[in-house]
């Protein structure tokens, strides 16, 4: 009876486990691909080495288990980061447009710029937070 219970449990770890390399394998694809089309951007270096360290810890934390500090302190880091580009993007005298955000590849204006930065480094962030809250786990 609890032999089979706990067989049930462990293809349930397996289970989430090849999910969870599943994951962070796209993620690390993911963010490579971002720091590579970075180099078309008017300040292309912050953006490559933000995304590069993030897929370098996202990739690190597959092979091995990272303390939680090295995910939490780097997304404190970009968090603090988009702090500042979300008081320039809320100071920003120009209109921002959701169908330029979506839409356009080119950016139509600062306000556009400064929208599809914030978002990319609140993506980031969010992943340090999964990350961490992850080798906590582990």
């Amino acid at each position: 009876m609890f032999q089979g219970a706990f067989t049930t449990s462990k293809a349930s770890l397996l289970t989430k486990s090849i999910l969870w390399k599943v994951v962070t394998i796209l993620m690390t694809g993911l963010l490579l691909l971002s720091a590579l089309v970075q180099w078309n951007d008017p300040d292309p270096f912050r953006w490559i080495v933000c995304y590069s360290v993030t897929a370098i810890i996202t990739l690190c934390s597959l092979i091995r288990p990272l303390p939680p500090s090295i995910p939490l302190i780097w997304g404190l880091l970009v968090l603090l980061s988009s702090l500042f580009v979300g008081i320039d993007f809320l100071m920003s005298e120009e209109q921002f447009e959701w169908d330029s955000f979506w839409n356009v590849m080119a950016m139509k204006n600062e306000a556009v710029e400064l929208g599809r930065e914030l978002g990319g480094l609140l993506l980031v962030t969010g992943w340090m937070s999964v990350l961490t809250w992850k080798m906590k786990k582990v």
